[in-house]
Order: structure tokens, then sequence, then C-alpha cells
């Protein structure tokens, strides 16, 4: 740890070395740590680096003023060191002037003429060589035989202890600058967290009423900005863009704004080694607030300058003009003619460039917050365009409520208005379906907070979802419910140690509540901890140290997703069992909330499996408790369904029997009617009429299909008996009707809602869900019953194919957009699988559900895991692919194409050289007669 100083002595040997030796023993005996070349300076090491690094690290610089101070070269650098770092410098007089008496002891066989030689060039008294600086401060006065050393003391003590806080920060922070500087500005070396935010509020401070004691120096106001502008993912305020001829004026505006801690994109310090120089600007301008045009006869012919300028008004940022030389009116940009801007042409003196600088930062403070969340959604909706519309950058909670208060006030500004893509992010946000989890909670103190939005941003940037209690809890809310909300919605509890989180009361509470729902943990360490203050629970698990890799933060990220990705969907289920069994618990244990069908399979399967296995997070009491009260009800269900189906079955075998016993003797009367039918004519209606009722009874008994032989057969037998009486055939037919005409017989549901063609529709391998697939670009789920459950939209185009995975808990539709979409059965999009260039016509399930093939007209059959992950693209077919199927057991892919072929792919040996070419003659046949009408279909609208 650097050891700060709260003075620096610097004294002319000759005059004052035992007054300076007795001051700074008795500032020591006050409880200041005083730095001395005496006491400070180890043997056999560079003299100046000592003396220089004590300056640096010395809060006070104490100029002890004697002759010989004042002359020496070596106080000279030491005085002009402790100005360049706006050291807080206080002169002490000691000695104003040396006799003669007083050279000549000093210079024994000195002459008068040397003493007359000393006097003229003043090297025998303080004043006539003193620094400029020094002599403008007023001074403590010291003087031996002149002043009371005691009250002199008092009053340097008094003047030490004064705005004692904000000269130590000086002091801190510049040590800090200057490691970091010294260290080629790398960002490992910024503040973060409690301490960049000191540092912030430390350069905001502002004196009124009496002058300050030290300022902050062009490099504190650097280093301070640069790590706000680190911690908000190098975002900021501004951008300025300039002509190479201005630069120097750039400069200088760029150092005002730094002093206000304003955070400034420049491609003077902002493009990384190696990085394309139009993609910076591009980025820089991205994520800004605003453009700060340095107008002149250079950058307006500049073509960088035009094209930045053009991507701020294609961006809708607030641009303002400043005016830095003469520039004609007509080649000014028509985007900038419209603009007031800042003249700084008629400055004469400084205090005129104060004056624009005012104006500037007024602008800039006005409609701060509204640019500001300009600036975030933008670049979040852009990233989200960027990553394909990765689902898990849409904004939830919290900031989905901010974000659209914020779009219904900026739609009704009549300047920067909101781009159509943050309109179409925040329409997406909204519209996603809630999720019944997410992936992460962020545990962590508010000191650390830098690096809990870092991490927040770039887990979603790998498709993870997080609660973030910056973005998922809104001011005024109840917290501690919200807090616990969110830990029970999520799969994994991140934990970011430090030495404030662990001793952090609301951590602790977070903690105790993650470990009561049996959470999996993850810790980060992000600043080295002390073991023994670890929560028990924390104590448990192995962190992933961020400190590793030379603070690398993307090579040590990579372990922290390794960390996530293990067992993902194990701890996905302890999270959705955890949160059905809580809900069921709240709700006095409700039967209606228990699970049932192949959610209970699931449910009995994980938990055999967590229970067999020991797999960690382990199953909660209450999870325990949930499932096997499921179980039990479910045998309970059985065991009454078992029940009414012997009922019912008994009462359905006793009416048939009595019905044919009947119907015997109706066919033995019937055949004597046949011999006599002429005399029993009447006794026919009633045989007729008996078959009749008796069809009645098979449909009551819901033995439809007898029912309608049986209705036949009265029907045939009224024919028979050339019978010409209306009633009886009215009797018939009303008889038929009931049977033939019963919508269960003939239709048993028809699932309505699709506004366009329904081209594709599947059952789940339970036989439970139905998928349908239209051209009104979506997917609907439903149920036996015919009752919609989801409707899947977010396809840009006709779906054209829809496939449920083998274990049926993941639904794939293909679609005219290019794109293969995954979701689950609860309607919630997984995955996008993009990179087809043409109309994705078919998708298909392994036999093991691991990989999805899809067939598309841009010739070629792609694979993909589960997570939506390209594996393989099979390039080959000349033509447009049409079909894909998997064999039974998984090995291998067949491929039907436009090319009139077949191709057969060995998924065991997937090379170039592996590829197999199949040319079969009789895919073109099938194509044209032997395939199904379906097939036919789908291939002639792929056509068109």
């Amino acid at each position: 740890m650097t050891t700060l100083f709260d003075a620096f002595i610097s004294y002319g040997r000759a005059d004052s070395k035992p007054f300076a030796q007795n001051l700074q023993s008795r500032l020591t005996a006050q409880g200041f740590n005083v730095w001395f070349d005496f006491n400070d300076i180890p043997l056999a090491v560079d003299f100046q680096n000592q003396i220089d690094d004590g300056i640096e690290k010395a809060s006070h610089f104490l100029f002890i003023i004697s002759p010989h101070s004042v002359n020496s070269p070596y106080c000279l650098k030491e005085i002009e060191l402790a100005i360049k770092l706006n050291k807080r410098i206080i002169p002490i007089l000691h000695v104003m002037g040396i006799s003669q008496e007083t050279w000549q002891q000093r210079n024994p066989n000195g002459t008068e003429e040397e003493w007359e030689a000393y006097k003229e060039k003043g090297l025998h008294e303080s004043y006539q060589n003193m620094h400029p600086t020094i002599r403008k401060l007023n001074w403590v006065y010291f003087q031996e035989g002149v002043n009371d050393f005691e009250a002199s003391l008092a009053d340097l003590v008094k003047l030490l202890r004064s705005h004692s806080d904000y000269v130590e920060q000086h002091t801190r922070f510049l040590a800090k600058a200057l490691e970091w500087e010294r260290n080629q500005k790398q960002h490992r070396w910024l503040l973060v967290g409690a301490e960049r935010q000191q540092a912030e509020a430390w350069l905001k401070v502002r004196f009124k009423d009496e002058q300050p004691p030290c300022l902050p120096t062009d490099l504190h106001c650097e280093y301070i900005t640069e790590s706000i502008k680190n911690a908000n993912n190098l975002m900021t305020q501004l951008v300025i863009a300039y002509s190479d001829v201005d630069k120097a004026t750039m400069e200088k505006i760029r150092r005002s704004l730094r002093r206000e801690s304003i955070t400034v994109w420049t491609n003077t310090t902002d493009i990384h080694t190696g990085e394309a120089f139009e993609e910076a600007i591009r980025r820089g301008i991205e994520q800004a607030d605003n453009l700060v045009y340095l107008l002149s006869p250079d950058s307006v012919n500049s073509t960088y300058c035009q094209q930045e300028l053009d991507l701020a008004v294609s961006l809708h940022k607030r641009i303002i003009p400043v005016l830095v030389r003469e520039t004609p009116v007509e080649q000014i940009p028509p985007a900038l003619q419209r603009l007031q801007y800042i003249d700084l042409t008629d400055n004469v003196k400084e205090e005129d460039y104060r004056l624009d600088e005012s104006q500037l930062l007024r602008i800039l403070n006005q409609d701060e917050a509204y640019y500001r969340e300009h600036k975030i959604l933008l670049t979040k909706a852009l990233k989200w365009k960027e990553q394909y519309q990765n689902p898990s950058i849409l904004l939830r909670g919290y900031n989905l409520r901010s974000a659209e208060a914020w779009l219904k006030v900026a739609q009704k500004r009549t300047q920067h208005l909101p781009t159509a893509l943050q309109e179409e992010f925040i329409t997406e946000s909204l519209r996603q379906p809630p999720l019944e989890s997410l992936d992460v909670f962020i545990s962590y103190s508010r000191a650390d907070s830098d690096l809990a939005r870092k991490l927040n941003d770039a887990l979603q940037m790998q498709g993870k979802t997080t609660w973030f209690d910056q973005e998922s809890i809104a001011s005024g809310s109840d917290f501690h419910h919200e807090i616990q909300a969110g830990i029970k919605a999520c799969d994994n509890f991140l934990f970011i140690l430090s030495p404030r989180s662990i001793k952090s009361p609301y951590c602790a509470d977070e903690v105790d509540y993650a470990a009561s729902l049996n959470k999996r943990f993850i810790t980060v360490l992000h600043q080295p901890v002390d073991s023994a203050d670890l929560h028990p629970e924390l104590a448990k698990i192995q962190w992933i140290d961020f400190n590793q890799n030379q603070r690398e933060f993307n090579a040590n990220f990579n372990q922290l997703i390794r960390a996530l990705d293990t067992d993902r969907e194990h701890v996905r289920l302890h999270s959705k069992w955890s949160q059905r069994a809580l809900e069921w618990q709240q709700h006095d244990k409700s039967d209606d909330l228990l699970l049932r069908g192949n959610e209970l399979a699931i449910a009995q399967d994980w938990l055999q499996e967590t229970n067999q296995s020991r797999k960690k997070p382990t199953a909660t009491n209450l999870q325990n408790a949930f499932i096997e009260a499921s179980i039990a009800a479910k045998e309970a269900h059985l065991h009454q369904e078992e029940s009414r189906r012997k009922r019912e079955l008994k009462q359905a075998r006793r009416i048939i029997v009595v019905s044919v016993t009947a119907l015997i003797g109706l066919i033995g009367l019937t055949s004597l009617a046949v011999v006599q039918w002429r005399e029993s004519e009447q006794r026919m209606a009633g045989q007729i009429d008996a078959l009749s009722r008796f069809s009645q009874i098979l449909v009551k008994s819901n033995l439809k299909l007898d029912a309608l032989i049986e209705g036949i057969r009265a029907g045939e037998l009224f024919k028979e008996s050339n019978s010409e009486k209306l009633e009886i055939k009215r009797r018939i037919n009303q008889t038929l009707q009931t049977v033939i005409y019963d919508d269960s017989v003939r239709e048993r549901n028809r699932l309505t809602g699709h506004e366009e063609p329904v081209i594709s529709v599947v059952f789940s391998p339970d036989g439970n869900t139905i998928a349908s697939a239209s051209y009104d670009k979506t997917v609907r789920l439903w149920n036996r019953e015919g009752e919609l459950l989801h409707s899947l939209s977010g396809h840009e185009e006709p779906v054209i194919s829809v496939v449920f995975s083998p274990d049926g808990n993941t639904i794939a539709s293909a679609s005219l957009d290019k794109t293969v979409r995954l979701w689950n059965r609860e309607g919630e999009l997984l995955h996008i699988l993009s990179g087809h260039e043409e109309t994705v016509g078919r998708v298909v399930f392994s036999p093991d559900g691991n990989t999805i093939a899809s067939a598309s007209l841009d010739k070629t059959v792609r694979l993909w895991n589960r997570e939506g992950e390209l594996l393989h693209s099979l390039s080959g077919h000349e033509a447009s692919v049409y079909i894909v199927v998997f064999s039974p057991d998984g090995k291998t892919i067949a491929s039907a194409s436009e090319d009139k072929t077949v191709r057969l792919w060995n998924l065991e040996d997937l090379t170039l050289d592996a590829l197999m070419h199949r040319a079969c003659d009789w895919v073109e046949d099938y194509l044209k007669s032997n395939a199904p009408e379906s097939d036919k279909f789908l291939c002639d609208e792929v056509k068109q």
C-alpha cells in the first residue's frame, strides 16, 4: 500500500538545517507524517528520484525561506515540481538575510570584494532571487529572535489541518494518476467502485468564499474522467469533432470539460492500437450524449468531420457547434446552419473564453438526463440488432418501465426525437412474454457497482438473462420484497467479493435468503478479502478470481460463463420447481397448483436424479414435499379414474347385454315378419324403433362407432320393409341424424384463430399439445380441447414448418424470414438461429433431440445445437434444399434438393473429405408423383 505524507520539507542546509530538523520533530509530535531528507532517503539510491517521490506523495510542500534555499538549484527543482503538481505550498520565513560576519564564518578565506560580488548577485538575502510563486504567497513567520516559535508553530499546525481532507485526496488521487500514467494508462489502473465515486465528488468541490488550498492538475482531471468513462462501459457525455489544424483549441476545451467531470471522446485518446479508425469513431458517437463540432474552414472541408456530423444527425444526437475560426456561411454544412453556435473568435482575454466555456456547460447541463437516456437506449438497441435481436438484451422490469415513459416524452419533442431502432427495441421489449426464470442474480456492494454493471452487460451479451437491481427495481418500491422475488426467479446467485460486500448487512441478507432456497452460488473475487470474514455459505465456494490474468476482464469472464453453463438444465429446473413450490406453499398447498402430466414426469426424473447423484444445488425440503404431493395427487386421481372407468364399463356392459338380448328377440321377430310381413307391418315398425333406440343408447355410452352401425342397420331394415309410413321414416331419420351428424363423431374440434392460411401442424410427442404454423407469421400452441395456449410471435415472414423436439419441451419453427426460432412449451423464445441467406423450408430434430437440422433455399443444410449455436454448414447441393431428415440412429442426415439429388451426410465424421454425394434420379419422380400432398404443396410454395 502506498505511504502518503502530510508534509514535505524543502530547505537550505547552510541556513536552516537545525531549524528544519526541529520543525520536523515538533510536527511529528503533533501527529503529522513528515517527509524529511535526512530520514527518508535510503542509502545507495537515486537522491533526486527519492526527492521527487516524496514531493508527489506529500499533501503540503513546506518551503523554508532563507538565502541558501532561495538560491539553491536543488530547491528550485523541488519548487518547480511542487508547482507542476499543484501542491499546496506553504512558505516559512526562517532567515531573510545573512550578515557579512556569517558569510565570513562560512568562507574563512573570503575577501571583501567577493562579499560585495556575493551581495551584488543577491545571494545574501531571500527576496531578490525568490521564486515568483513563493513571493506571492502569505508566509508563516519563524524568524529566530523575531517571532515566537510556539505561536508560529500553532499557526502552521492550524493551516496544515485546514481543508486537510481535500488536500489529502488531492495527493492520494495524484499518486494513483501518476501510477496510471507510468503504466501506459492501462484500464486496470483506473479507479473503481467507491474510490472512483469519491474522486468524482472531490473533483466537483468548489470553494466559494475562499481560495482553494490547491487545484487539480490536468492529470487529475484526465484520470478521474477516464475512470468514470470506464465505469460507464466507455460511454461518454460528448464527442469532439475537429480538424487537425484546430487540435490546440480542442485540447483546451477538453481540459476545461474534464475539470467539470465531463467525459470526452476524442480520436487522440480513445482509438486503440489496431482498431479500425472509422469503426472507432462510429462507436464513439453512438456512445456519446452530444457532438461538439469545432467549426472552421478546415473542419467543414474535412471528409472525416462530415462523416461524423452525418452519423450524429442520423442518430438524432444533440449537436453543439463551436466557431473557432471565421468560416464563410456558404461553406457551413446544412445541418449546422440552423443551429446557434458558441463563438470563440471574439475572445481577447482569458475571461472571454471562460464566458464561452460557461455557455457550453449550460447547454450540456440542459436536458442532460434526456440525452443520457437517449444514448443508453440507443447503445442497447444497437447491441440488440448486432446480436441478431438477442432477447436477453431486451429491457425488463424497472428499465423497461423507465424506457417506456422516456419514449412517450421523447415522441412529443421537436428536436432529437427517438430513432426508429429505439422505438422498435422498446416495443419488442414490451411485447416479450414474461420469463419463468432468469439465469443470474447479481449481489454486490454499491462500492463495486462498476464491476457489477460491467458483468451485467457482458452476461446479457452472452445471452444470459440477469436480475440486476439498477435495472430491475423502481425507486419507491418495496426493496426487500423485490430483492427476494429476484433471488427466487434466478437460477444462479452471483456474489461479488470485496471488503465492502462481505461486511454489508444487506448482502448478508441476500446470501441467507439464497441459501434457504438452495440456490447455486457463484462467487467472483473483485478485491482481496479476509477469508475469516466470509459468510459461511460463501466460504464453501471456490471463487473466480477476477484479479488473475493481469485483471483482464474477458479472460476471467470466460471462466464465469463456463461455471454458469455447467449443469445448466439441472439448475434451471431447480429454480422452476422452487418457484412453483413456494407458490403452492403461499396458497395453503392448494391441489390446483400441484404438478400434472408432462411437468410432473419431468419433476420426478429431476428429483430422482438430484437425490441419487447428489447434484448441486440439492433439492430443498419444500421442493421434495411439493413433488411428492404432486405424485400422491396423481396416484389418487388415477385410482379415482380407474374406479370411475370400471363403473362406467360395468354400466355399459349391462346396457349392451340388455339391448343385445332385445335385439336378438327383435331379429327373430323380424325373420318371422319377413314370412308374414303383410300381417305384421306394425310389428316391423317396433323392431326398427327398437334398433333406433339401441343406437341412441350406444351414443350415450360413448360407443359412437357402434351407434353409427346400428343406425345404418335400422335404415337398411326400413328399406327392406318397403314401408310407406312417413312416421316410421321420420323416426329413423331422426335417429340417424343424432348419430351421423353428432359433432363428436365427425369432427372433434376446430382450432380457429390464425389470420392467414395454416401451412404446417404437428402433435407433441405426448399427444397433449398441437402446434400450428401459419402465413400470419405466428406459431400457435393448442391443447386437445382446442384451447389456445400460446401464440408465438417474432417471425417477420410466414412460418412454413414447425416441429417438436423428441422430449416435447422445445418447438422449432422455420420461416421465409431466413431464420429458425426455438421456443419452449410456455411460448417463450429461447434462441434465434440466424445464418441462412434464403427461406428456411424445413426444420427437424435429431432422434436424441440435441441437434437441429434446417434446410434452405440457399442450397445448404445447417446443423445447430439446442443453445442455438451453429455446428456445421453442409454445402454441396446446386439448388434449393427442400427436405432434410435424420436416420433413426441419428448418425446420418439425408437432404433432398431441387438439383435432383439426395445427399447423405455422416455425422460421426463430418469433414469436407467425408461428405458423401448421392445422385438419385427418383427424387424428381418423388417430388412430382410419390410425395405426400403436404410435401408437394410445400415444394410448390417454396418455388413460388
